[in-house]
């Protein structure tokens, strides 16, 4: 009976184990429980890695914005604490900043480098074993002057000397103002650029007036290729497309020189007296040669540039494309030849030796600063072919005597070739006796100093009556709206990526037509500026520190 008992009690026990081995009722809760602890661990790690993300580009944001402000020449303070204050303003002033600043001497160039390194505990991610983590910044700013060219092209015509008022009081003439707005440029350029005591040849400023040609003055001119037809003037003719097409000028390539005199169209413009055509007398002369409208090329001596731009004076029509032309030739690194010839002569430092630098070079920045009160109006000369050999005019008594005494004009094809300019009739060859003297075209420009409309309507129209025709035929004209073609081509050849010459182009109580071409000769829209003569020493300033903003950094 009681091994009875015992056997159904293990029956029963065996049941009840077989039961439970088969129950599935409440298996998922242990599964659960591993999943749910594997997932806060996941989760936490996933959470301390977006929170180190976080820290790392909060942290190095900083580092980059507090070394590129600590590296600014611009700024005065100790470079250190610029550094250290950026991070305390961000929130990050428990960490130990320990700015490395290394710079130059004369403070030309400054490095600043920043390295960062924080270490922090972590909260979910402990139950992987992650206890703390580390986050590492580094950055490092320089800024470095470099080398600055510069071609400050300065418009000189006439309306240069108008009166300028503010609030009805004389504030002075145009020139005046620009005179003391563009040495206050130099001194900025020299500031910023060649600080007292540092190294010389960081800077070279070309200072290139304009009116309605550019005079390159004896020294400059002797190193280029010009004509040697005549040698009253040191003046370039620049009329093709061609010639506007590129900015280089090379000191080999063939230059025709400026036409002597006036070959201005007074006929055109009204003036209809012969007294006003003059001979080398007139106020509209093709090259108003004079010392003070020379270009000074490349100079980086303040004194020198400051005295050249005081010396301006104004008068003359105005042509802006060859301001342009001559200011962008002299960054053309087509110059070096003529560059190293002034530095041979003693005319140009030898600090600037291999200057202009090539397009490209990674430590100079090339500038052309355009400035003009005006429009494109007009530059004359006269064409090639009528500066040398025979103008068909014959004189009895010599080579050289213009007396209309013994003055005659030759035409072949007549039967009565000799026209006669005392009486103003035809003669047969037979008919004029002595010794006939043919009288050159460089005896009318250069011997006789006439100007083309003078000689024309003088002697060279008399015999046909057809002066007007004659000019067209001789002259070399270039006006307004060919012009603006001039600037807009030679501007866009500088400012395409080979060359990428920076142009800031400068409009003073200018009308709308020379607001357009200036707006479109500049860089971009932010480097024009138009404003009055009374804002010119602001407007020269902007410009300025503009032209340091964009000095070379790496």
């Amino acid at each position: 009976m009681e091994r009875s008992k015992l056997s159904a009690l293990n029956r029963r026990a065996a049941a009840v184990m077989h039961r439970f081995r088969d129950a599935e009722d409440g298996a998922l809760i242990a599964l659960s429980l591993y999943l749910f602890v594997g997932m806060l661990v996941v989760t936490g790690v996933a959470i301390e890695i977006m929170r180190h993300e976080d820290r790392r580009v909060q942290i190095q944001g900083t580092a980059d914005r507090a070394a590129l402000a600590a590296a600014d020449l611009g700024q005065t303070l100790s470079p250190a604490d610029v550094a250290r204050d950026y991070f305390a303003k961000s929130g990050l002033e428990g960490l130990s900043v320990t700015p490395v600043v290394e710079q130059g001497q004369f403070g030309e160039w400054r490095t600043v480098a920043i390295n960062v390194r924080e270490t922090y505990p972590t909260f979910l991610a402990q139950f992987a074993g992650l206890n703390e983590m580390t986050v590492n910044a580094q950055s490092r700013a320089i800024e470095s002057i470099g080398n600055v060219e510069i071609s400050l092209v300065l418009d000189i015509s006439g309306s240069m000397n108008d009166k300028v008022y503010v609030n009805g009081a004389l504030k002075g003439t145009r020139i005046s103002l620009l005179r003391s707005a563009a040495v206050q440029f130099v001194d900025t350029m020299f500031q910023n650029v060649q600080p007292p005591g540092a190294p010389a040849g960081r800077l070279g400023i070309s200072v290139v007036p304009y009116n309605q040609q550019v005079v390159l003055g004896t020294g400059l001119a002797s190193r280029f290729n010009i004509s040697s037809d005549h040698t009253q003037n040191t003046c370039v003719d620049f009329f093709t497309a061609a010639d506007f097409s590129t900015p280089a000028v090379t000191p080999t390539q063939p230059l025709q020189r400026s036409m002597y005199g006036a070959s201005f169209d007074y006929r055109q413009w009204g003036f209809s007296t012969p007294s006003t055509w003059s001979t080398s007398g007139s106020s509209i002369l093709n090259c108003p040669e004079n010392s003070m409208a020379a270009i000074l090329p490349f100079a980086n001596n303040q004194s020198v540039l400051t005295n050249k731009i005081n010396a301006l004076t104004a008068g003359g029509d105005t042509a802006i494309d060859m301001g342009a032309k001559w200011g962008l030739a002299l960054l053309d690194p087509a110059a070096q030849p003529v560059v190293d010839g002034l530095i041979a002569a003693g005319q140009v430092s030898g600090n600037l030796s291999e200057r202009p630098y090539a397009y490209g070079d990674q430590n100079t920045m090339k500038v052309l600063v355009l400035m003009t009160d005006g429009q494109n109006t007009r530059t004359y000369s006269t064409k090639p072919e009528f500066r040398s050999g025979e103008s068909g005019l014959i004189s009895t008594s010599s080579a050289t005597n213009m007396s209309t005494s013994y003055l005659y004009y030759y035409d072949p094809s007549r039967s009565n070739p000799y026209y006669k300019f005392s009486d103003g009739k035809w003669y047969a060859e037979n008919k004029v006796t002595g010794t006939k003297y043919p009288i050159t075209y460089q005896t009318l420009w250069n011997t006789q100093k006439y100007t083309l409309q003078y000689a024309l309507n003088t002697f060279l129209g008399k015999p046909f009556n057809n002066a007007s025709t004659l000019y067209n035929q001789m002259a070399e004209q270039a006006e307004f709206g060919g012009k603006d073609t001039n600037l807009e081509a030679v501007c866009d050849a500088a400012k395409h990526r080979d060359r990428n010459v920076v142009i800031f182009s400068l409009a003073v109580d200018a009308p709308s037509a020379g607001q357009t071409v200036l707006r479109n000769c500049a860089t971009a829209p932010a480097y024009f500026w138009s404003v009055t003569a009374a804002e010119l020493d602001a407007a020269f300033a902007g410009i300025a520190s503009a032209i340091n903003s964009l000095r070379l950094t790496n």
